[in-house]
Protein backbone atom coordinates (compact mmCIF):
# COMPACT_ATOMS: atom_id res chain seq x y z
CA UNK A 1 0.00 0.00 0.00
CA UNK A 2 1.34 3.72 -0.86
CA UNK A 3 1.43 6.00 1.05
CA UNK A 4 -1.24 8.20 -0.73
CA UNK A 5 -3.45 4.99 -0.01
CA UNK A 6 -2.46 5.00 3.44
CA UNK A 7 -4.10 8.64 3.52
CA UNK A 8 -7.34 7.60 2.70
CA UNK A 9 -7.64 5.22 5.80
CA UNK A 10 -7.68 8.55 8.10
CA UNK A 11 -9.51 11.44 8.47
CA UNK A 12 -10.53 13.64 5.70
CA UNK A 13 -10.41 17.18 5.87
CA UNK A 14 -11.83 19.32 3.98
CA UNK A 15 -11.09 23.25 3.44
CA UNK A 16 -14.07 25.32 5.21
CA UNK A 17 -12.90 25.61 8.71
CA UNK A 18 -11.95 28.79 10.25
CA UNK A 19 -11.92 31.48 13.45
CA UNK A 20 -12.16 29.04 16.40
CA UNK A 21 -13.00 26.12 14.90
CA UNK A 22 -9.79 25.74 13.13
CA UNK A 23 -7.64 26.50 15.94
CA UNK A 24 -9.16 23.64 18.01
CA UNK A 25 -8.67 21.51 15.16
CA UNK A 26 -5.48 22.26 14.43
CA UNK A 27 -4.74 21.68 18.20
CA UNK A 28 -6.57 18.21 17.74
CA UNK A 29 -4.82 17.20 14.83
CA UNK A 30 -1.98 17.53 16.47
CA UNK A 31 -2.25 15.37 19.14
CA UNK A 32 -4.12 13.03 17.18
CA UNK A 33 -1.54 12.97 15.23
CA UNK A 34 1.34 12.51 18.59
CA UNK A 35 -0.71 9.45 19.42
CA UNK A 36 -1.34 8.03 16.22
CA UNK A 37 2.96 7.42 16.31
CA UNK A 38 2.39 6.48 19.42
CA UNK A 39 0.36 3.51 18.58
CA UNK A 40 2.13 2.73 15.43
CA UNK A 41 5.46 2.18 17.70
CA UNK A 42 3.30 0.41 20.37
CA UNK A 43 2.12 -2.34 17.56
CA UNK A 44 6.15 -1.93 16.14
CA UNK A 45 7.47 -3.61 19.35
CA UNK A 46 4.15 -5.54 21.08
CA UNK A 47 2.95 -2.68 23.74
CA UNK A 48 6.92 -1.64 25.56
CA UNK A 49 6.77 1.85 24.94
CA UNK A 50 9.87 2.11 26.25
CA UNK A 51 11.07 -0.24 23.73
CA UNK A 52 9.04 1.79 21.25
CA UNK A 53 10.86 5.28 22.04
CA UNK A 54 14.29 3.28 21.89
CA UNK A 55 13.40 1.80 18.65
CA UNK A 56 12.23 5.88 17.47
CA UNK A 57 15.45 7.11 18.58
CA UNK A 58 17.73 4.02 16.80
CA UNK A 59 15.78 4.96 13.67
CA UNK A 60 16.61 8.62 13.71
CA UNK A 61 19.99 7.77 14.64
CA UNK A 62 20.34 5.90 11.59
CA UNK A 63 18.48 8.10 9.39
CA UNK A 64 21.12 10.98 10.28
CA UNK A 65 23.66 9.32 8.91
CA UNK A 66 22.69 9.55 5.25
CA UNK A 67 19.61 11.51 4.69
CA UNK A 68 19.80 15.16 5.14
CA UNK A 69 19.58 17.55 7.01
CA UNK A 70 23.23 16.75 8.48
CA UNK A 71 22.25 18.15 11.40
CA UNK A 72 18.55 17.81 12.72
CA UNK A 73 16.51 21.03 12.79
CA UNK A 74 13.97 18.81 15.50
CA UNK A 75 15.98 16.69 17.87
CA UNK A 76 19.09 18.64 20.00
CA UNK A 77 22.57 19.11 19.09
CA UNK A 78 23.47 15.88 21.05
CA UNK A 79 21.77 13.60 18.59
CA UNK A 80 23.45 14.59 15.35
CA UNK A 81 26.26 12.41 16.91
CA UNK A 82 26.95 8.84 17.43
CA UNK A 83 26.00 7.47 20.89
CA UNK A 84 26.44 4.46 22.59
CA UNK A 85 24.51 3.39 25.54
CA UNK A 86 25.42 5.68 27.76
CA UNK A 87 24.70 8.34 25.13
CA UNK A 88 21.32 7.48 24.34
CA UNK A 89 20.03 6.54 27.92
CA UNK A 90 21.14 10.09 28.93
CA UNK A 91 19.09 11.17 25.80
CA UNK A 92 16.22 9.99 26.16
CA UNK A 93 15.92 10.19 30.51
CA UNK A 94 16.66 6.69 31.04
CA UNK A 95 19.46 4.86 33.80
CA UNK A 96 22.04 3.44 31.98
CA UNK A 97 21.00 -0.48 33.48
CA UNK A 98 17.28 0.45 31.83
CA UNK A 99 18.45 1.17 28.48
CA UNK A 100 21.04 -1.70 28.77
CA UNK A 101 18.51 -4.39 29.82
CA UNK A 102 16.04 -2.95 27.48
CA UNK A 103 17.94 -2.70 24.45
CA UNK A 104 19.58 -6.62 25.44
CA UNK A 105 15.46 -7.60 25.03
CA UNK A 106 15.25 -5.30 21.53
CA UNK A 107 18.75 -7.33 20.14
CA UNK A 108 17.27 -10.63 21.65
CA UNK A 109 13.75 -9.90 19.68
CA UNK A 110 15.46 -8.74 16.32
CA UNK A 111 14.57 -5.47 16.45
CA UNK A 112 18.35 -3.67 17.36
CA UNK A 113 21.33 -5.69 16.04
CA UNK A 114 25.05 -5.44 17.47
CA UNK A 115 27.59 -3.61 15.05
CA UNK A 116 31.11 -4.47 14.39
CA UNK A 117 32.01 -1.58 17.06
CA UNK A 118 29.55 -3.44 19.66
CA UNK A 119 27.22 -0.39 19.80
CA UNK A 120 23.26 -0.99 19.50
CA UNK A 121 21.86 -0.17 16.12
CA UNK A 122 18.31 -0.61 14.37
CA UNK A 123 18.34 -4.22 13.12
CA UNK A 124 18.26 -3.69 8.99
CA UNK A 125 16.30 -7.44 9.31
CA UNK A 126 13.35 -5.23 10.93
CA UNK A 127 13.93 -2.16 8.42
CA UNK A 128 13.14 -4.47 5.86
CA UNK A 129 10.42 -6.76 6.92
CA UNK A 130 6.64 -6.71 6.54
CA UNK A 131 6.23 -4.85 10.14
CA UNK A 132 9.11 -2.44 9.54
CA UNK A 133 7.69 -0.87 6.46
CA UNK A 134 4.57 -0.67 7.49
CA UNK A 135 5.46 1.61 10.16
CA UNK A 136 7.62 3.59 7.97
CA UNK A 137 4.12 3.92 5.36
CA UNK A 138 1.60 4.57 7.94
CA UNK A 139 4.17 6.87 10.05
CA UNK A 140 4.65 8.44 6.97
CA UNK A 141 1.16 9.18 6.01
CA UNK A 142 -0.02 10.21 9.35
CA UNK A 143 2.49 13.19 9.16
CA UNK A 144 1.75 14.00 6.02
CA UNK A 145 -1.79 13.69 7.06
CA UNK A 146 -1.54 16.40 9.38
CA UNK A 147 0.81 18.70 7.52
CA UNK A 148 -1.67 18.69 4.30
CA UNK A 149 -4.84 18.97 7.09
CA UNK A 150 -3.13 21.98 8.44
CA UNK A 151 -2.22 23.26 5.47
CA UNK A 152 -5.96 23.30 4.24
CA UNK A 153 -6.70 25.04 7.78
CA UNK A 154 -4.44 27.76 6.71
CA UNK A 155 -1.98 27.01 9.39
CA UNK A 156 0.71 26.36 6.49
CA UNK A 157 1.97 28.57 3.91
CA UNK A 158 3.09 26.65 0.96
CA UNK A 159 2.65 24.12 -1.69
CA UNK A 160 2.10 20.49 -0.49
CA UNK A 161 0.78 19.31 -3.56
CA UNK A 162 3.46 17.07 -3.96
CA UNK A 163 2.42 15.26 -0.67
CA UNK A 164 -1.01 14.71 -2.08
CA UNK A 165 -0.63 13.12 -5.35
CA UNK A 166 0.70 9.54 -5.16
CA UNK A 167 4.12 9.42 -6.84
CA UNK A 168 5.24 12.99 -6.83
CA UNK A 169 8.15 12.39 -4.04
CA UNK A 170 11.12 10.84 -5.35
CA UNK A 171 12.91 8.12 -2.49
CA UNK A 172 14.81 10.68 -1.33
CA UNK A 173 12.38 13.11 -0.94
CA UNK A 174 10.54 10.49 1.08
CA UNK A 175 13.06 9.42 3.30
CA UNK A 176 13.39 13.43 4.07
CA UNK A 177 9.85 13.35 5.16
CA UNK A 178 10.05 10.54 7.23
CA UNK A 179 12.84 11.41 8.92
CA UNK A 180 11.17 14.47 9.61
CA UNK A 181 7.85 13.00 10.96
CA UNK A 182 9.66 10.68 13.11
CA UNK A 183 12.04 13.13 14.71
CA UNK A 184 9.10 15.11 15.92
CA UNK A 185 7.49 12.27 17.18
CA UNK A 186 10.70 11.65 19.36
CA UNK A 187 11.02 14.94 20.40
CA UNK A 188 6.93 15.17 21.35
CA UNK A 189 7.66 11.71 23.11
CA UNK A 190 11.16 13.54 24.87
CA UNK A 191 9.02 16.69 25.52
CA UNK A 192 6.15 14.90 27.01
CA UNK A 193 8.01 12.90 29.55
CA UNK A 194 9.42 16.09 30.55
CA UNK A 195 6.76 18.25 31.30
CA UNK A 196 4.34 15.40 32.76
CA UNK A 197 7.31 13.72 35.23
CA UNK A 198 7.67 10.41 33.11
CA UNK A 199 6.14 9.29 29.34
CA UNK A 200 3.61 7.13 30.65
CA UNK A 201 2.10 9.52 32.62
CA UNK A 202 2.17 12.27 29.93
CA UNK A 203 0.67 9.82 27.59
CA UNK A 204 -2.20 9.02 29.67
CA UNK A 205 -2.94 12.61 30.35
CA UNK A 206 -3.01 13.66 26.70
CA UNK A 207 -5.24 11.00 25.44
CA UNK A 208 -7.75 11.78 27.81
CA UNK A 209 -6.92 15.25 27.57
CA UNK A 210 -8.11 15.07 23.82
CA UNK A 211 -10.68 12.23 24.41
CA UNK A 212 -12.41 15.07 26.60
CA UNK A 213 -13.19 17.08 23.40
CA UNK A 214 -12.64 14.76 19.78
CA UNK A 215 -16.41 15.21 19.59
CA UNK A 216 -16.55 18.61 19.56
CA UNK A 217 -16.48 19.36 15.99
CA UNK A 218 -18.92 16.20 15.00
CA UNK A 219 -21.77 18.99 15.68
CA UNK A 220 -23.20 22.50 15.76
CA UNK A 221 -21.99 23.87 19.18
CA UNK A 222 -20.36 26.67 19.34
CA UNK A 223 -15.92 25.69 19.72
CA UNK A 224 -13.56 27.57 21.94
CA UNK A 225 -10.12 28.55 20.06
CA UNK A 226 -8.11 25.94 22.32
CA UNK A 227 -8.31 23.57 24.74
CA UNK A 228 -8.40 25.42 27.88
CA UNK A 229 -11.64 27.71 26.89
CA UNK A 230 -13.74 24.53 26.67
CA UNK A 231 -16.57 24.85 29.40
CA UNK A 232 -15.95 21.60 31.41
CA UNK A 233 -20.02 20.69 30.99
CA UNK A 234 -18.65 20.30 27.28
CA UNK A 235 -15.70 17.95 27.90
CA UNK A 236 -16.86 14.35 27.47
CA UNK A 237 -15.41 12.08 30.21
CA UNK A 238 -13.19 8.41 29.17
CA UNK A 239 -13.20 5.72 31.26
CA UNK A 240 -10.28 4.00 32.67
CA UNK A 241 -10.76 1.25 30.47
CA UNK A 242 -11.33 2.72 27.21
CA UNK A 243 -8.25 5.00 28.21
CA UNK A 244 -6.43 1.53 28.24
CA UNK A 245 -7.49 -0.08 25.06
CA UNK A 246 -6.97 3.31 23.05
CA UNK A 247 -3.39 3.28 24.49
CA UNK A 248 -2.80 -0.44 24.66
CA UNK A 249 -1.88 -0.20 28.09
CA UNK A 250 -2.53 -2.71 30.68
CA UNK A 251 -5.63 -1.90 32.17
CA UNK A 252 -3.80 -1.75 36.08
CA UNK A 253 -1.32 0.46 34.88
CA UNK A 254 -3.73 3.30 33.51
CA UNK A 255 -5.79 2.52 36.40
CA UNK A 256 -2.45 3.43 39.02
CA UNK A 257 -1.92 6.52 36.79
CA UNK A 258 -4.96 7.74 36.56
CA UNK A 259 -5.70 7.33 40.20
CA UNK A 260 -2.20 9.14 40.97
CA UNK A 261 -3.63 12.11 38.71
CA UNK A 262 -6.93 11.97 40.66
CA UNK A 263 -5.36 12.35 43.88
CA UNK A 264 -2.97 15.58 42.15
CA UNK A 265 -6.37 17.39 40.98
CA UNK A 266 -5.10 16.80 37.30
CA UNK A 267 -7.81 14.60 36.55
CA UNK A 268 -11.54 14.93 37.60
CA UNK A 269 -13.95 11.90 37.71
CA UNK A 270 -17.03 12.90 35.72
CA UNK A 271 -20.10 10.92 34.86
CA UNK A 272 -20.28 7.17 35.53
CA UNK A 273 -16.60 7.68 36.86
CA UNK A 274 -15.16 8.93 33.62
CA UNK A 275 -11.58 10.51 33.64
CA UNK A 276 -11.72 14.41 32.30
CA UNK A 277 -8.88 17.49 32.20
CA UNK A 278 -10.73 20.16 33.40
CA UNK A 279 -10.11 24.03 31.53
CA UNK A 280 -7.86 24.96 34.95
CA UNK A 281 -5.86 22.48 34.39
CA UNK A 282 -5.23 23.49 30.65
CA UNK A 283 -4.67 26.48 31.94
CA UNK A 284 -1.75 25.81 34.24
CA UNK A 285 1.49 27.04 33.30
CA UNK A 286 3.29 23.73 32.53
CA UNK A 287 0.86 22.81 30.04
CA UNK A 288 0.99 25.91 28.26
CA UNK A 289 4.48 25.65 27.87
CA UNK A 290 4.32 22.15 26.54
CA UNK A 291 2.08 22.89 23.84
CA UNK A 292 4.48 25.86 22.84
CA UNK A 293 7.34 23.52 22.84
CA UNK A 294 5.33 20.95 21.12
CA UNK A 295 4.54 23.81 18.48
CA UNK A 296 8.51 25.18 18.32
CA UNK A 297 8.90 20.99 17.45
CA UNK A 298 6.14 20.95 14.45
CA UNK A 299 7.80 23.91 13.02
CA UNK A 300 11.18 22.75 12.82
CA UNK A 301 9.73 19.54 11.50
CA UNK A 302 8.23 21.71 8.82
CA UNK A 303 11.21 23.49 8.00
CA UNK A 304 13.27 20.37 7.42
CA UNK A 305 11.02 19.22 4.56
CA UNK A 306 12.70 22.04 2.63
CA UNK A 307 15.35 19.55 2.39
CA UNK A 308 13.21 17.50 0.37
CA UNK A 309 12.25 20.49 -1.80
CA UNK A 310 8.89 21.12 0.27
CA UNK A 311 9.59 24.95 1.31
CA UNK A 312 6.13 25.66 4.26
CA UNK A 313 5.94 27.63 6.76
CA UNK A 314 4.10 27.05 9.89
CA UNK A 315 2.43 30.42 11.02
CA UNK A 316 1.08 30.65 14.37
CA UNK A 317 -2.00 32.21 15.46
Amino acid sequence: MSTAHALQHLEPIAPGHSGPAAEFLAYRLGTDAFLRGVDLLNEAVGGNITHGMLLNALWCLELGKTVAPRESLVLPTEWNRPMGIHELGRALGLPYSTAHRQLRQMVQSGLASRTDSGAVAISQVFTDSAAGRSFRRRATASFVHLIVSWHRLGYLAGDVRALEQEGSLSPAQEDVVFRAGIEALLQCLLLTARFYDDLVTGLVFKLVAVSNIRHLLSGPQSVPAMAMAVPDEMRRPISVYNAARSLHMPYETTRRISKQLLARNVFKQGESSGLVVTADVHKQKENAEAQLASFKTMAASVAQLAYAGLNLELRPR
